[in-house]
This record gives C-alpha cells, sequence and structure tokens, in this order.
C-alpha cells in the first residue's frame, strides 16, 4: 500500500456512515454505534498487514461490526441482570418506577400494550413471547415491529400536539 493514510481515509469515508447506520439500528444508540464503528476501523488497523489483499474490505469491515454489535447485545443482557445481594446493598434511596403500562401513550391497542410490556418490562425473548401469546415468533416480531412503530407514531404526534401550545 504506497499511500496508506489516503486508501484508509477513502474506505472510512466510504464505509463508515453505512456502519454507523447499521449499527444505531440494531442497537437503537447511536453513540454506542460510532465507538463499535472505529472499534471495527481499529481492529482493520491492527490487521492491516494480514488485511492488505483482502478481496472485500467492506464486507470484512461488515461482519468485523456486526460480530462486535452483538458482543454489545450480549453484555447489554448481562448488565440489566443485578444480584438481589447487590440491590440490597444499594442503600435506601427510592429506586420506584411506574410499570411501563401507565407509561404508554393511551393510543396503543390492548395487543400492542401487552407485547410491549412482555419484550421490554418483563424482558421476554421472542420465543418466550410467542409461547405465551399462542403465537408463531415470526408473528410475535411483526407485532413489536408494528407496535413500535405505532408507539413512535404516537409519542410523534404527542410532541407536535405540545409544541402547538
Amino acid at each position: 500500500m504506497p499511500n496508506f493514510d489516503q486508501w484508509f481515509d477513502k474506505l472510512y469515508m466510504e464505509n463508515a456512515p453505512r456502519m454507523v447506520k447499521l449499527a444505531a439500528y440494531l442497537l437503537g444508540d447511536r453513540q454506542v454505534a460510532e465507538e463499535l464503528v472505529h472499534e471495527a476501523f481499529l481492529i482493520l488497523l491492527y490487521k492491516r498487514d494480514r488485511l492488505a489483499d483482502h478481496p472485500n474490505l467492506p464486507g470484512w469491515l461488515s461482519q468485523t461490526l456486526k460480530n462486535l454489535v452483538a458482543d454489545e447485545l450480549k453484555s447489554a443482557r448481562r448488565r440489566l441482570e443485578l444480584p438481589l445481594n447487590e440491590a440490597a446493598d444499594a442503600g435506601g434511596e427510592d429506586t420506584y418506577e411506574p410499570p411501563l403500562e401507565a407509561l404508554l401513550p393511551p393510543g396503543l391497542t390492548p395487543k400492542e400494550r401487552e407485547i410491549l410490556v412482555l419484550y421490554y418490562e418483563k424482558q421476554l425473548s421472542y420465543e418466550e413471547i410467542a409461547a405465551r401469546l399462542n403465537i408463531t415468533v415470526i408473528n410475535c416480531r411483526t407485532r413489536l415491529f408494528r407496535a413500535r412503530a405505532r408507539y413512535k407514531q404516537l409519542k410523534n404526534n404527542d410532541m407536535k400536539m405540545t409544541r402547538m401550545f
């Protein structure tokens, strides 16, 4: 690679925006997505000698990013689990949070509310939700996708109404 800096800059400029968009979609957090994209490019820098003749570097970067996202999602799930003895040591501060059901906008249907609560509050997997609701996993994913979209639509409408006043 005669001019490594130009090669790397071009590779970064052509691929980073798409990679950030993908990771942000998968994670729901743009800041973490940007960090993971930077980490993927750092890995490329560390392995540049072995990857100099790679036939598909954008594909390699995408796969590396997908692996980093999967690792982040696994570690995020572990962070959600707090053993009871650690929770007891947390002190006497008030940690009450209203149930998710109370925070959902009123325009959602009962089915939309139910699937959002099962997924976000109860933290059940698609398979567990499907079994509980006696539906297929594909149907579960579709219902959750539509419930999220409806929630966003209702929240956006609520925000527009708030701005009017």
